[in-house]
């Protein structure tokens, strides 16, 4: 939980406000808003005032945008075109602008002055650290906004944020409720399990033919080979533009002497080091004689400099690097947490330190190396200014090439090759793919496969529209081969089928027999009743919420929501994988609400929450008195 909390309360708020205000369309649904669907040309209309189709396109893509800078570009660009994705912007959309009503009534404003500061402070618009007005209105430009609607859009998302930063500057949080969070969330508790797997019982199950020819015959589908084809297809991206250029030495010799603070390679230092560990909740005497230990081991350490690595090996309980003689490897300034840094960063080669604490505990540091800063030579830096300038000089390109790319593949219908001559771009082709299961990345593509299986491509023989797959990626494909779904022989499967009900049984016994002998051990508590004498517990372990050792979230959570008056308590969960698991509780210990730093995390969190539960009051509110309706016949339509 300290890792998730540690993120940033504050930003991370802010991040999920937008998201917090969708809950009554969670709750209610579009519909419940909707009086008419109207037949205008916008989208919607919330308390008079419209939500353009621009506007809806808009958020859109900077969704996508979201999607993509979160997991990836592979994020498929055709989930823009989903229903449900293009519902639930709609709902944010509109419980935005609800929200954002409530604040500018409250006469909350932001000042030139505030927009401009937080413009010039945005990294995509700076040069060398500096706002750059050429950047800001290019990448405006190439991302089709306008000046006026992205300032009035950021103008807004800063009334919001100032709304919610004052929502949580008055919440008060209860000393007693803190501390009973951190008491609970903070709290061990030591177990023992005995594991039932299904494969433990699959040796008395017995699978007759009967039985697989009857999954057989009830599970055709899964047996089904679905529809395969084989394509040739091409690409238009800024890789494969990129490919094509040059980088003239004059242009890599200008970047390198307009961006010098690129390749300054900061210094870095080697080190190693020996780990004595301190809990934050340790007691007097355990600090102590965590210390005692860490002098120790530095006084035998510095007594004979040779001997640091098997000391290490010996002592440190930093297990990542112990096996390494403490060994660290290179590291640069803010990669080391900052009393280690500090100390790394003040010594000389070959000192040894004196105990450092940080939060981990004691650190005694070796000091192996040091490198000095240095910058990169024009010969050093040109592979990566070379691979920057044809990036920038693809990107413009592609936006050059993107219409006159998709208008030839759709104008030439007969063959992708006149586009692939004119762009310079290789045909190429696919493995056997159906429309579940593409094994190309550029073809795993929703839009895209759809259209693959299309009447246009397998009947009437005809190229795709080229489909963004990606940012800056277009890819148009035609049939080579197709070969149609075919239902495997039972003989084929019979031996899948056999073992999958054996697994299937299996868990059930599983199930049957950990049931069984966690109401025989329950019993034995409250009776006289022998418990059973073949549960081999394992060794008991800590655990933690945040700290789950060897058990399972299932049996976490089952091992945490228990009743543990009296102990030992027992408990058991079935597991993901089909089996069953009984968790001996014999010990419980509360977090102690001492350490600072801890109680500070905990009452961010603990305010925003409350903060959180306030905005969705507020929101539920508003939905009662708002007059809000969706054109439900636009909102269907691609944008």
């Amino acid at each position: 939980m300290l890792d998730y909390l540690r993120e940033g309360a504050q930003s991370k708020f802010a991040k999920v406000i937008l998201a917090l205000i969708i809950v009554p369309f969670a709750l209610w649904g579009v519909d419940s808003y909707v009086h008419n669907s109207g037949d205008s040309g916008d989208v919607g209309k919330v308390a008079g005032q419209k939500i353009s189709t621009q506007e809806f396109s808009q958020a859109l893509r900077d969704n996508l945008d979201q999607l993509r800078t979160q997991y990836g570009n592979s994020v498929d660009a055709g989930i823009a075109d989903n229903p449900e994705f293009r519902r639930s912007v709609m709902e944010a959309l509109v419980n935005q602008r609800l929200l954002l009503n409530h604040v500018v009534h409250s006469g909350r404003a932001v000042s030139d002055k505030q927009l401009a500061e937080r413009i010039a402070a945005i990294p995509a618009f700076q040069d060398n650290g500096q706002f750059s007005k050429t950047r800001y209105e290019g990448l405006l430009k190439s991302q089709g906004r306008t000046k006026v609607a992205f300032e009035a859009q950021l103008r807004q998302e800063l009334m919001l944020q100032g709304y919610q930063q004052a929502v949580v500057g008055t919440t008060i949080i209860a000393q007693t409720t803190l501390d009973a969070l951190i008491r609970a969330s903070e709290q061990t508790r030591e177990v023992s399990v005995v594991n039932y797997a299904p494969e433990e019982f699959t040796a008395q199950v017995k699978i007759d033919d009967t039985a697989i020819k009857n999954y057989y015959d009830a599970h055709k589908q899964e047996f089904t080979v679905p529809d395969q084809v084989r394509l040739e297809y091409v690409v238009l991206s800024t890789d494969e533009l990129a490919a094509q250029l040059g980088v003239p030495e004059e242009e890599v010799k200008q970047y390198y002497a307009e961006h010098p603070a690129q390749y300054q390679q900061a210094e870095e230092r080697q080190a190693s080091h020996i780990l004595i560990t301190l809990a934050t909740t340790a007691s007097e005497a355990e600090k102590k004689a965590a210390l005692a230990k860490a002098e120790d081991v530095a006084r035998q350490a510095k007594a004979d400099p040779g001997k640091f690595a098997a000391l290490a090996e010996k002592y440190s309980q930093d297990t990542g690097s112990a096996g390494k003689g403490g060994d660290l490897g290179s590291f640069g300034h803010g990669m080391m947490v900052k009393p280690f840094e500090d100390a790394a960063f003040s010594m000389k080669k070959g000192e040894i330190s004196a105990p450092v604490q940080s939060e981990f505990g004691y650190h005694i540091i070796k000091l192996t190396d040091i490198k000095p800063a240095k910058s990169k030579t024009l010969v050093e830096a040109s592979p990566p200014i070379i691979a920057e300038l044809k990036k920038q000089k693809a990107a413009r390109k592609f936006a050059e090439a993107a219409e006159p790319f998709s208008n030839l593949v759709y104008e030439q219908s007969a063959s992708l090759k006149p586009a692939a001559d004119a762009f310079k771009l290789p045909l190429k082709q696919s493995p056997w793919i159906s429309r579940r299961d593409s094994s190309v990345t550029e073809l795993s593509n929703e839009k895209l496969l759809q259209a693959v299986f299309g009447d246009e491509v397998l009947k009437n023989k005809r190229n795709t529209e080229a489909v963004e797959v990606a940012p800056n990626t277009l890819v148009a494909a035609r049939l080579l081969e197709f070969k149609p779904s075919q239902l495997k022989s039972l003989a084929e499967v019979s031996g899948d089928i056999k073992t999958r009900l054996a697994r299937e049984e299996g868990a059930k016994l599983a199930v049957k027999q950990g049931k069984e002998q966690l109401a025989q051990t329950k019993l034995a508590q409250t009776s006289k009743a022998t418990p059973l004498a073949n549960l081999k517990w394992s060794a008991p372990q800590q655990v933690s919420r945040q700290q789950p050792g060897s058990l399972g979230p299932a049996a976490l959570e089952a091992a945490f929501k228990t009743n543990a008056k009296p102990l030992p308590a027992y408990v058991g969960v079935e597991t993901p994988q089909g089996g069953y698991s009984v968790v001996r509780i014999s010990k419980v210990t509360d977090g102690v609400p001492t350490d600072a730093e801890k109680k500070r995390i905990y009452a961010e969190r603990l305010n925003n929450l409350a903060a959180q539960a306030e905005f969705a009051a507020l929101i539920a509110s508003l939905r009662e008195s708002a007059e809000v309706t969706v054109n439900k016949d636009l909102l269907g339509k691609k944008s």
